[in-house]
């Protein structure tokens, strides 16, 4: 593949990015930072997500930046996933499904470069949480007869910039780091209507955050070739406190009423540990594991008895390849993945836990030496009505693409070789 090219398409990917992304709908948006995405959309979502254990060379895997040293030397690969999704929602007194909600969002673009024989880099950016509500409230004013009418609208979330490296120790062991730069803005609208009165007065409400974090990563892997082979992966991650402002305004016909001072804001964000194993017969057949926790500070959230608390999440999938094997060489021609997932948000409201259930189905192709696709669904259902929370049964599909090429090498360890 022509380099002039390939670099030129990076550059118009992740410029692009935040012009094409949109946010998930969602109900439970409305509260602390919105919804938080945990999935590694790309090969690994097919098998239930369990991806901290997982070293394929062809396809990036953003969960442990530790498995980018299977990279082959010199390769460098272009990945980019999307997600789209269908949801119906039960709401609490219900005996029926509200009508779909739909939404497609980019997941994320990276770049990964494998550039000495035992380290890689890797840079990108992705959403991290995701705001998007809409609901409306009548109420009647003194004796009955007018009724205001209050129309609220949220958006906008928080992105992902990220920088990977990881480093070789010995022949099958690999550590890496991930530094990110969280950012973004939440914006609630409300509109406050009456007609009678000559009342159209919207207020808008910005909160604009940003925080630094850094994850640790190790993988340890058997010795490739043998009947099974057996990989185990281990990740950490902190974050800063979010901090940053909140910015009020009132207008009414087009003309500010009135711009209250910028308030300063925080949000205390969790501790996550994550573990997992994978093992992988020569023929193609493969298990794997994984389990998370987050520690999250106990803070309120503007809800009746609503507070963040730790929670957890448990991924199980297999997956078979398809490959042709050769002496010193294993090359891949397609793969088919299934799994589960159960997660918990970290949201506790009323005492009770909302828990996100999913099964997916999904497999991917090395179409050309160049190019290689990936494609899943996922069915799930977040919530439960019969604990009086809002239902949410979805649908969801994913793809992505990986470009791949072998670079011009330094002079150190050869430019050609």
């Amino acid at each position: 593949m022509n380099k002039k090219y390939f670099a030129l398409f990076t550059a118009v990917l992740f410029c692009s990015l935040s012009a094409v992304a949109q946010n998930v709908s969602s109900p439970y948006s409305i509260l602390g930072i919105g919804d938080i995405e945990n999935n590694d959309y790309g090969r690994y979502n097919a098998s239930g997500g369990a991806s901290v254990s997982r070293r394929e060379g062809g396809f990036y895997n953003f969960s442990n930046p530790a498995s980018l040293t299977v990279m082959q030397y010199k390769a460098i690969n272009l990945d980019f996933a999307f997600r789209g999704r269908v949801s119906k929602f039960k709401l609490q007194g219900a005996d029926t499904l509200t009508a779909p909600s739909k939404d497609f969002v980019v997941k994320r673009v990276s770049l990964a470069f494998k550039v000495t024989p035992t380290s890689a880099f890797a840079f990108g950016v992705r959403p991290f949480s995701s705001v998007n509500y809409q609901f409306a409230k009548g109420s009647s004013i003194n004796d009955g007869n007018a009724d205001l009418y209050k129309f609220t609208d949220g958006s906008g979330g928080i992105n992902q910039a990220y920088f990977s490296y990881a480093k070789q120790l010995a022949k099958r062991l690999s550590v890496g780091a991930t530094a990110s730069w969280l950012f973004g803005a939440l914006q609630t609208t409300d509109e406050y209507y009456n007609a009678l009165l000559n009342l159209d007065v919207t207020r808008n409400e910005n909160n604009f955050y940003n925080a630094a974090g850094i994850q640790g990563g190790l993988q340890y892997y058997s010795l490739p070739g043998k009947k099974w082979q057996h990989n185990f992966g281990l990740t950490a991650t902190t974050y800063t406190k979010l901090k940053g402002q909140n910015t009020t305004n009132y207008v009414e016909s087009g003309v500010t009423l009135k711009t209250l001072d910028p308030v300063d804001i925080s949000f205390k964000m969790p501790v996550t540990v994550a573990a997992g194993y994978s093992i992988t017969n020569i023929n193609g057949l493969s298990l794997h594991l994984q389990g998370t926790y987050n520690k999250w500070p106990t803070q309120k959230v503007e809800y009746k008895n609503g507070f963040t608390k730790d929670c957890y999440g448990f991924n199980a999938g297999m997956e078979y390849s398809k490959r042709v094997i050769a002496p010193g060489l294993i090359t891949e021609k397609f793969y088919v993945g299934w799994g589960v997932k159960m997660e918990q948000s970290y949201l506790s409201l009323n005492n009770s836990r909302i828990n996100d259930y999913s099964f997916s189905l999904g497999g991917g192709k090395n179409i050309s030496r160049f190019l290689a696709a990936s494609a899943g669904i996922e069915y799930g259902k977040r919530g439960s009505s019969s604990l009086n929370q809002i239902q949410e049964n979805y649908f969801q599909f994913n793809v992505g693409f990986t470009l791949k090429d072998i670079w011009f090498g330094t002079r150190k360890f050869g430019r050609y070789n």
